[in-house]
């Protein structure tokens, strides 16, 4: 069996970022907390993780001393682990929910996270003007237009219309599909769908793909603009 590859990749797409504290919220993971500077860590949970209030709810620290030193405006790093892969990112509370018996802390969403990836190859988010779309055929219908969220050379990740992901399942094949890449250039390829992650409420669906067969150079084209999406996202983190 080949060897799977780890690697770091700094998502700021929120939709992306959200779908992954859910994750982490649904399984209960627990997550390493430390304040600001403080080296000490805590343990805590997600409770939850909203894209419209743009904010996250982290579950009381279990150390009273601990949850004394959070205040509104305190930075808090968080590091959880997902399927044994590692995510960590900080944000600053917001404000403290308490009850008769617990409190919780409202955190504003991070402006990033690190994600280590477990993948034969390496997945570049994309984000801002940095446009990727997807065209797929489905029966009855002409074909179907969403947005490309992350991609590698192996595979990506498509946002559609909640509607239009009806028409999508686990293990389902794909032929002739056209994916848009910068500089108007496109390519059709064979994909197959591996996973489909509907939100009914938001109006979306995250449907994860990968290439059932693709050509050399096409590969070779795909991991050129994966190095692209890569090297400006990192510019526009440190701007």
């Amino acid at each position: 069996m080949q060897e799977t590859l780890k690697s770091e990749q700094t998502i700021s797409y929120q939709p992306h970022m959200v779908n992954l504290l859910h994750r982490l919220q649904t399984t209960r993971s627990i997550v390493k907390v430390k304040i600001g500077k403080d080296s000490a860590e805590y343990n805590s949970i997600i409770l939850e993780a909203s894209y419209e209030k743009n904010e996250l709810l982290l579950d009381e620290l279990n150390s009273q001393s601990a949850h004394k030193k959070i205040k509104k405006g305190t930075l808090i790093h968080v590091d959880g682990r997902l399927q044994g892969v590692r995510m960590q990112f900080q944000a600053k509370v917001l404000g403290i929910e308490n009850d008769n018996s617990f409190a919780a802390y409202r955190l504003a969403l991070p402006k990033n996270m690190l994600y280590q990836q477990r993948r034969r190859h390496y997945r570049a988010s994309v984000n801002g003007d940095q446009k990727l779309a997807i065209s797929i055929p489905v029966p009855l219908k002409h074909h179907v237009i969403g947005d490309i969220v992350d991609i590698s050379a192996s595979g990506f990740c498509s946002k559609l219309d909640y509607s239009d992901s009806i028409n999508f399942s686990a293990e389902q094949a794909i032929y002739s599909a056209t994916i848009n890449l910068p500089g108007r250039n496109e390519i059709t390829c064979d994909i197959e769908v591996r996973s489909v992650r509907s939100y009914p409420e938001k109006g979306y669906a995250l449907i994860g793909s990968q290439f059932i067969e693709i050509q050399p150079n096409q590969q070779t084209h795909l991991e050129r603009i994966v190095a692209m999406l890569d090297r400006n996202q990192r510019r526009e983190i440190r701007c």
